[in-house]
């Protein structure tokens, strides 16, 4: 700790200590508060600043020449690090270059530094960097550098760095805008006025309280340079980017203060003519713009052959925000073609909204005109079948059987058919009374015990919590759980089982069918509700039916405020679940809701 002491009372250090904490404080606001490229150099820079600073005051204030030499030597890290990180700021800040955050320039950065400093510490071996005839004078207080080739060479190397940033701004200065010059000349005094006042300290002697001039220039360009990035706009992307947008964008924008006067307008709006009070639009738009301000009414502006609506920003006095504002900011919208849009969608809609009625129209007709003779096909192909009109052949019967089935098939999709148009058009009117649900999964269980064994699938009644009654339409409710039972029987495999189940849960009765086939894979909720859409079952290939029947079933739940989900799992079958209010709930919902 000898090397510190006398440091706090020496007036060379108290002033280098005091530029330091007036750099790190520039350093720290700037980087929070300002946005700008090459920040972490920025940072560096300064860092490298502060600690050449902090080690020259401490030279000043030590009077022994191990403690001075040491310090002049720890001084070498910043020296290194000034030249190089101010490089490396200039070229992300003017150009953007990407090259300085590869890992090679990153190295480099962090090489140099460490270079120069342990080329001065091991000087004592080499006298490179200092040659031996560095003595502090008879009656002199710091010690006269006598420097080595080794000196010129660090010096050599961090002026090449020097000279590239230089070069960097000199091919900014020819391709930027006048705006940006004065930017561009204080980064150039900057990096000129240290490299000037290093030449001085080497070439002729030159120093301030005795020391090294360089970093005091520096730190005083840096802290400039600061300031200026604060007061300039020239490189701050919100400044220069609304500039930009305001000019580039399509849309006519004009700026109106509060003497209704225009006083800016963007390319868009002076291509068509709006820079100016005597247009006839704006000067109609000028005299009621506080009108349509606070007006939701629609309003729309014709200029030559293109309809615009004005949207009207007002402009707020930063002085006084709750008083009358600075003025208005126009943007016109041009909504010629959201026009012609709307306009044709309201065609295609009515064309679609005839032809589906066409539609509808077309599907009743063709399906009640196909049940007079179905029902008449149906209805002797049975009697025929019942032996009735003789004895049929083993062959005839068969043939006979199967046209029996597919009638009764079609007959069932002619009722899907029209049942989910009924559902479409909102003209299915179902009952609302109260329905034990629990006997209607039975009486399911019970009739299509026989089908399922022509499939060989065992049914098994789960529990089924008698007390669960619902309100709704006991026909359309059996359809459900008819359909679910059916689909839970065919997609089922060989000796499987089905599973009916029925339990009351948090105000809800849920009546659960679950099946032993292959499952569903996931995502295929569209498809599984879907109208005319089935899910193929990869053991049993394609399943008969209409693909109506689960879209119907939903259908008719919602209608009845209830829902149908499922869960599955491939390769070890599907439980659909079909859920309804208890009765009692929804009778105390109702009563609560009416009183």
């Amino acid at each position: 700790m000898n090397c510190f002491s006398g440091a706090l009372s020496d007036p060379v250090f108290l002033v280098t200590a005091s530029i330091t904490a007036l750099a790190i404080f520039t350093m720290t606001w700037t980087l929070r508060n300002q946005t700008f490229n090459g920040k972490l150099f920025y940072a560096l820079t300064l860092i490298g600043v502060s600690w050449v600073l902090l080690t020259v005051g401490l030279e000043a204030a030590s009077n022994d020449y191990s403690c001075q030499l040491q310090w002049a030597t720890a001084a070498w890290l910043g020296n290194a690090l000034i030249p190089v990180a101010w490089c490396y700021f200039v070229f992300s800040y003017v150009d953007n270059a990407p090259w300085v955050h590869k890992p090679a320039a990153r190295a480099v950065m962090v090489i140099v530094p460490i270079a120069a400093v342990a080329f001065a510490a091991t000087n004592p071996w080499h006298h490179l960097v200092y040659a031996e005839g560095t003595v502090i004078p008879d009656g002199g207080g710091q010690i006269n550098y006598v420097h080595g080739p080794g000196f010129y060479l660090i010096i050599a190397v961090l002026y090449s760095f020097v000279a590239a940033t230089l070069v960097c701004l000199a091919r900014a200065f020819t391709r930027a805008k006048r705006d940006a010059w004065l930017m561009l000349t204080m980064l150039t005094k900057i990096t000129i006025t240290p490299l000037v006042m290093n030449a001085a300290y080497v070439g002729l002697g030159f120093t301030i309280f005795g020391l090294d001039p360089t970093s005091f220039m520096f730190t005083l360009g840096v802290l400039v340079f600061s300031w200026l990035l604060v007061i300039n706009k020239t490189m701050d992307m919100a400044t220069v980017g609304q500039s930009v947008l305001f000019d580039t964008m399509s849309e006519p924008v004009v700026l109106i203060d509060r003497q209704k006067n225009v006083v800016l307008a963007n390319t868009a709006a002076k291509s068509r003519g709006l820079q100016n009070d005597t247009c006839p639009v704006l000067k109609d738009l000028r005299t009621t713009i506080e009108y349509f301000h606070t007006s939701d009414e629609a309003t729309h502006l014709r200029i030559g052959q293109r309809d615009y609506e004005p949207r009207i920003q007002k402009v707020e006095n930063p002085i006084n925000p709750s008083g009358e504002g600075l003025g208005w900011s126009v943007t016109l919208v041009d909504i010629t073609d959201r026009i012609a849009i709307n306009a044709s969608l309201q065609d295609a809609l009515q064309q679609a909204d005839e032809a589906n009625r066409a539609k509808d129209e077309f599907v009743s007709v063709i399906s009640h005109e196909m049940r007079t003779p179905l029902t008449s096909l149906k209805g002797g192909l049975a009697l025929a079948l019942s032996g009735h009109l003789g004895e049929l052949t083993d062959h005839l019967k068969s043939s006979l059987e199967i046209a029996h089935r597919n009638g009764a098939r079609l007959s069932r999709l002619i009722d899907h058919i029209l049942l989910s148009q009924k559902m479409d058009i909102g003209a299915l009117s179902l009952e609302h009374e109260p329905i034990v649900l629990g006997r209607l999964l039975e009486e399911s269980l019970e009739e299509n015990r026989s089908f399922a064994a022509e499939r060989g699938v065992q049914l098994i009644q789960s529990t089924i919590d008698h007390s669960a009654v619902v309100n709704g339409d006991a026909f359309a409710i059996r359809q459900i759980v008819d359909n679910l039972m059916s689909n839970a029987i065919k997609f089922s495999n060989d000796d499987g089982v089905v599973e009916g189940a029925l339990q009351i849960t948090g105000g809800k009765v849920r009546l659960s069918i679950k099946d032993s086939g292959h499952g569903i894979p996931e995502g295929m909720e569209d498809h599984v509700f879907g109208r005319f859409e089935q899910v193929a079952n990869s053991g049993q290939g394609s399943t008969q039916g209409s693909g109506l029947g689960l879209h119907i079933s939903k259908q008719l739940a919602r209608q009845m405020s209830g829902d149908i989900t499922y869960e599955s799992q491939v390769g070890a079958g599907t439980t659909f679940h079909v859920e309804f209010d208890l009765a009692m709930q929804l009778a105390e919902e109702e009563t609560r809701i009416a009183g």
